[in-house]
């Protein structure tokens, strides 16, 4: 447990060092049915005549998103709820349940997907073990103004994450038994300086996605919501070494930059 809380207060630091620093914050981009805000919570699917999806993010912040975070795929049949919120820290959390309440056992394959808002020209700085890091390519090899992206798809495997011009998908396979709830968590973290990204906004993109794969952000989901999660498996306490050095070098390289803004 106390590697997981010291990843969590890094990830935290980051995250302070960077706001005062870089203040790009979040807007409260998530369509909730006739407006946007900070969170909902509801069913799954979209609203005629505009089909939007129900709990998606139209920008973000500085043009992160078109629209992003919702299933495009795989739902027949099955009953969707979501619980999506702009928590602090700009990382936006998507928690998604699919109930199975028909008599025979439904075998899918559900897909998350995103709408970026880089039009086309995606710069990828990572893409491993359930973290894509990447931002929109300025064409000389870094970021252009739109925030770099921590997007995070689960630690065990399940998600199968592809990003392909402006375009992010993750693909779930699973079978849901008659009256089995399954539950699936997604994160999207920004982050920025205040005129546009810099190359220590990358480091703290990676390093907030390594820690929310040790230690996804869970506050607000009941017991019963996270006994059925899919996607994370939470009994590890050991944080990767890879994971708790990214860390350390984005405490280092954002703490260099808030001294020479002093």
């Amino acid at each position: 447990m106390f590697s997981r809380i010291l990843l969590a207060t890094a990830a935290s630091l980051l995250v302070g060092i960077s706001a005062h620093a870089a203040p790009l914050l979040a807007t409260p981009g998530i369509f909730n049915g006739s407006g946007y805000g900070s969170s909902y919570t509801g069913p799954g699917g979209t609203v005629s005549p505009s089909n939007a999806a129900l709990g998606w993010v139209v920008d973000g912040g500085n043009g992160a998103f078109d629209a992003f975070g919702f299933y495009n795929s795989g739902t027949a049949g099955l009953t969707q709820s979501r619980q999506v919120e702009l928590l602090s820290g700009n990382v936006f959390r998507f928690f998604d349940s699919f109930a199975n309440t028909s008599s025979q056992v439904i075998t899918t394959t559900l897909n998350f997907f995103g709408n970026l808002g880089s039009d086309g020209d995606e710069l990828v700085h990572y893409n491993q073990n359930g973290l894509v890091v990447s931002c929109e390519d300025d064409w000389t090899g870094h970021c252009g103004s739109d925030p770099v992206l921590a997007l995070v798809s689960g630690n065990n495997g399940l998600g199968i994450a592809s990003i392909s011009p402006d375009r992010y998908n993750v693909s779930f396979s699973v079978t849901i038994a008659p009256g089995e709830v399954l539950s699936l968590l997604n994160f999207a973290f920004l982050a920025s300086d205040e005129n546009g990204p810099s190359d220590e906004d990358v480091v703290l993109a990676q390093a907030t996605g390594l820690a929310l794969l040790d230690a996804p952000r869970l506050e607000g989901l009941s017991a019963e919501q996270l006994a059925t999660l899919a996607n994370y498996t939470l009994a590890g306490e050991v944080p990767e070494p890879s994971g708790m050095a990214l860390v350390l070098a984005g405490l280092a390289a954002l703490g260099w930059r808030a001294r020479r803004k002093v």
